[in-house]
């Protein structure tokens, strides 16, 4: 198993919590990637999963 593999399949039950909190909170995508070091794609892929919507572009005021 390569790194790669082993970090996509490293979801921890606090990292799925932390992503819910940031999808409800309509954090962008790319953001939460950043905050969570994980590859976008990644993260987009965990969040359909998990039925979550996720925003492309920050909500301005």
């Amino acid at each position: 198993m390569t790194i790669k593999e082993d970090l996509e399949k490293s979801w921890t039950i606090e990292a799925i919590d932390r992503l819910r909190e940031l999808a409800v909170e309509h954090v962008p995508a790319d953001i939460i990637a950043t905050a969570m070091h994980r590859p976008e794609e990644e993260v987009r892929r965990k969040a359909a999963e998990l039925g979550l919507a996720l925003d492309i572009e920050p909500m301005t005021p």
